[in-house]
């Protein structure tokens, strides 16, 4: 499976030079080409069901609103709130992000795909959105490292183990049981590996631009999911149900940090958009010590590891 698999649309293989995973370098035939791969999980082509209403969304994003699907663009009406939450997540992981084997589960276009190249890291990302794969491909394309995609669901990761890194950023909260994917994703990290994750926080998504209609009711209940049919499906988080979540697990929890108060949080059009990373932090400091806005995180953003 995976890019050793990938086709032209006229169905000619694209037979890239080398192994999979491939230097980056070997992937300059797919740029700007709309290739296709094999689907190695048949769920995510559905519809109707929670955990198919992120993927679909996003087929639908991307036909009306590619500009804002393709954030890495420099031109891309999202590229600074994209930048600024991506470059929060790297500040929180740094300490973890120099290992040579990495899984990206829901990789997406490739915002951590790409850092992780340009270190010379192998990456083997995986996500359920072709339209996402490809561009991933395409700027990925003559870097250093080594990269695979796959086309696929969480519930169905490749064949890859003794690996030191797993990202699964903004992915599991779409998931309905995570107990049989955080058991897939441990099996694959190597003793003292770490998961990188982050989740969706209970409250803080409520008052933030892209809130959902219609959602009072896991706003002021006690219900857990957003699910909005055709819209979303997500699950919220509160910091001892994760931490729980991921020792349930096996995993020792390392760094559990309430964050994204701006980027894509409750203070996101509060706040002015050329924002550096410096006073990102300082501000989302203040909000965590905030009696009003300590709460109000849009995310948690952790580390667990892998005992050895």
């Amino acid at each position: 499976m995976s890019l050793s698999r990938a086709t032209f649309p006229d169905g000619r293989p694209v037979s890239l030079e080398g192994e999979p995973p491939y230097a980056a370098a070997a992937l300059e035939p797919l740029f700007e080409v709309p290739f296709l791969l094999p689907c190695e999980d048949r769920a995510v082509l559905g519809t109707g069901a929670p955990a198919n209403a992120y993927l679909e969304a996003a087929r639908t994003a991307w036909e009306e609103w590619p500009e804002w699907m393709d954030y890495l663009d420099p031109e891309s009406p999202a590229y600074p709130l994209k930048r600024a939450a991506r470059d929060l997540y790297l500040h929180w992981w740094r300490p973890w992000l120099s290992g040579r084997r990495v899984l990206d589960v829901g990789c997406g276009i490739g915002r951590f795909v790409l850092p992780l190249l340009d270190r010379g890291a192998t990456v083997w990302g995986v996500d359920g959105d072709l339209h996402s794969l490809q561009r991933c491909a395409w700027r990925a394309a003559g870097r250093p490292g080594r990269l695979d995609l796959h086309w696929s669901a969480i519930h169905r990761l490749p064949p890859v183990f003794d690996l030191d890194v797993v990202i699964a950023c903004e992915v599991l909260c779409y998931v309905p049981d995570t107990k049989p994917v955080l058991h897939e994703i441990v099996e694959r990290l190597r003793p003292g590996g770490a998961l990188l994750v982050s989740l969706e926080a209970r409250y803080g998504w409520a008052s933030s631009a892209d809130a959902a209609p219609t959602a009072l009711s896991p706003i002021v209940g006690t219900e857990r999911v957003v699910d909005i049919p055709g819209d979303r499906w997500v699950r919220t988080y509160d910091r001892a149900e994760l931490r729980a979540e991921l020792e349930d697990a096996g995993l020792q929890v390392e760094r559990l940090v309430a964050t994204h108060y701006v980027p894509e949080g409750p203070l996101e059009q509060s706040a002015p958009e050329d924002m550096d990373l410096a006073q990102l932090l300082e501000v989302e400091q203040a909000c965590r010590a905030h009696p009003v806005w300590g709460p109000l995180n849009r995310v948690w953003t952790a580390v667990a590891i892998k005992p050895r």
